[in-house]
């Protein structure tokens, strides 16, 4: 099958994009599901969500239906419209339906949001306006061409809005007072080991590694001789991310992020000449 395989085929940044932000939407999902009722169901802000909004506007047009069957119908409509966004299938529906009801279950959450969930929200979005890639159900049903000059601005929209996101939050960090007195690393562990305060010497070295990382990272991750240290150190950082703070989907929807814009993209082609290659972006 040549949605499965086609060594014609290079590997696409795009497809990469859409499969990995759905497959993590359908994950962050699942992590909270024992807790979909308290969450959406019965909490404080039940009656002014977004999800109440939504379900007294339909009710008005004699969709007469249960509150607590409304939210799980949306839910399950939700995983479906992931489903076939991982598989690229209808992408363009599915993925503006999966926005809007990743928009409307965000909003009815309100509180205790992590900035992951904002990201998510806006990754789902450039799923909608981005261009098809070939590893898709829609390319096996019927054959398309990819506008490449659109494709290629797709991407730097994404590497400019990742450039954006550290930079200010490089410069956030700099003018924050714990961050300027390199002791922010010891506020943000939460594992068992966070009783052990990190010794000041060490904290102030990683504070300053975090705040170079992120405020060079628009120069350094578009020069292609520093490129590929830069991500190594950006998802390294993450990976600590994860590991300290136990924000796992933060950490991995960011390196999600940054191999769809600067690693995927940047992949060696294999041409049969010699048996070289050169860097060249991947469309």
């Amino acid at each position: 099958m040549k949605f499965l395989y086609n060594p014609n085929l290079k590997v696409e940044w795009n497809s990469f994009f859409r499969f990995s932000i759905a497959f993590y939407c359908i994950l962050s999902l699942f992590s909270f599901w024992e807790d979909v009722p308290k969450i959406l169901i019965q909490g404080d802000l039940t009656h002014d969500s977004a999800l109440a909004s939504l379900h007294s506007f339909i009710t008005e047009y004699g969709f007469n239906t249960l509150f607590d069957d409304f939210v799980y119908l949306v839910i399950y409509v939700y995983l479906f419209m992931l489903g076939l966004l991982c598989l690229g299938a209808f992408t363009r529906i599915s993925a503006l339906f999966a926005f809007l009801f990743n928009l409307i279950i965000t909003k009815s959450i309100n509180d205790g949001l992590h900035e992951a969930s904002y990201f998510a929200t806006s990754a789902l979005f450039y799923c909608v306006i981005f261009p098809r890639g070939k590893f898709s159900m829609d390319y096996y049903i019927k054959e398309f061409e990819i506008n490449e000059t659109l494709l290629k601005w797709s991407l730097y929209l994404l590497q400019a809005h990742l450039c954006l996101i550290y930079f200010l939050s490089g410069i956030g960090k700099s003018l924050n007072i714990d961050w300027q007195l390199l002791s922010g690393t010891n506020y943000d562990v939460q594992i068992p080991l966070s009783r052990f305060i990190l010794p000041e010497a060490l904290s102030a070295g990683i504070s300053f590694f975090v705040i170079i990382i992120e405020i060079f990272y628009p120069v350094f991750i578009n020069y292609s001789k520093t490129r590929k240290l830069w991500l190594a150190m950006t998802i390294l950082l993450h990976v600590c991310i994860v590991s300290l703070t136990g924000f796992y989907f933060f950490g991995i929807l960011m390196i999600i992020l940054n191999i769809s814009a600067y690693y995927i993209p940047f992949l060696k082609s294999s041409p049969d000449n010699d048996g070289e290659s050169e860097e060249q972006l991947a469309y």
